[in-house]
């Protein structure tokens, strides 16, 4: 039986944490400086919504960064390499079963990398680790997402976030992404290859097509961009029905 990845967190690119973190301050929204990917030479910050969130990444090191392949990395190399044109990078799923999920999915002829231990340092200096593997090239032009296993499960992981304040209410109470809107060249084939992907068949709404997750569903919508363009978000308070830009990424509130 396939097992449904579950939709961990969306990378947004930026040029400057501290700014990008003020900026979602300003809407109403909490961010946290998470710490430094050593071995890539990249920063980041979380902004979290339940166990799903956001990860602002950066470049903190051009000389580690310049280091890094796209085979071995895939984001985190379009992070480098799309700066400084800020936008929405990609998703990462995540599993508890890394090693099942990578080998169904090289049954499955998806051009998945190794599992490898990923890391960071919190600001604290505390080694942060998980487990992950990425998938090299792009379907259509469009970057795959990749996978995650964080070394406890979902439960106790919520506990630990609580407990370092990183898991907090926002000004905006119960906000959280809602969708994940891909406008791509061929939605159709797109979405039929992501929930492939995911374990989740996608449904046809009209001209779209979902791959619904029940609370959060991405959307493939017709366009030339061949990425992620837009974020919406629920329960967004005073701010429903306003739509911002973040470099390149619009942030609908509804």
């Amino acid at each position: 039986m396939t097992e449904n990845l579950k939709w961990d967190h969306t990378i947004i690119d930026v040029n400057d944490i501290n700014e990008a973190i003020n900026w979602f301050d300003e809407k109403g929204i909490i961010f946290h400086n998470g710490g430094k990917h050593e071995q890539w030479g990249t920063s980041n910050a979380v902004g979290y919504f339940g166990l799903n969130y956001i990860e602002l990444m950066s470049v903190y090191n051009p000389e580690l960064a310049s280091h890094v392949v796209r085979d071995g990395a895939t984001s985190i190399y379009d992070c480098i390499h799309d700066l400084p044109n800020q936008h929405i990078n990609t998703i990462g799923f995540r599993t508890n079963d890394i090693e099942a999920v990578h080998e169904r999915l090289l049954s499955q002829n998806f051009p998945v990398e190794n599992i490898q231990t990923g890391t960071r340092r919190d600001p604290k200096g505390n080694l942060i680790t998980w487990k992950i593997f990425f998938v090299r090239n792009k379907f259509f032009q469009v970057p795959y997402p990749y996978v995650v296993q964080w070394n406890d499960p979902d439960y106790i992981r919520k506990e630990n976030l609580i407990k370092k304040n990183l898991l907090v209410e926002h000004p905006r109470k119960n906000i959280m992404v809602k969708q994940a809107i891909y406008r791509v060249t061929n939605p159709e084939i797109m979405a039929i290859k992501w929930g492939q992907f995911i374990g989740i068949p996608p449904v046809r709404d009209d001209k779209d097509y979902v791959v619904d997750f029940g609370d959060r569903q991405i959307i493939f919508k017709s366009g030339k961009n061949n990425y992620i363009t837009d974020l919406v978000f629920s329960n967004s308070g005073d701010l429903a029905g306003q739509e911002f830009s973040f470099g390149d990424a619009k942030l609908q509130f509804k």
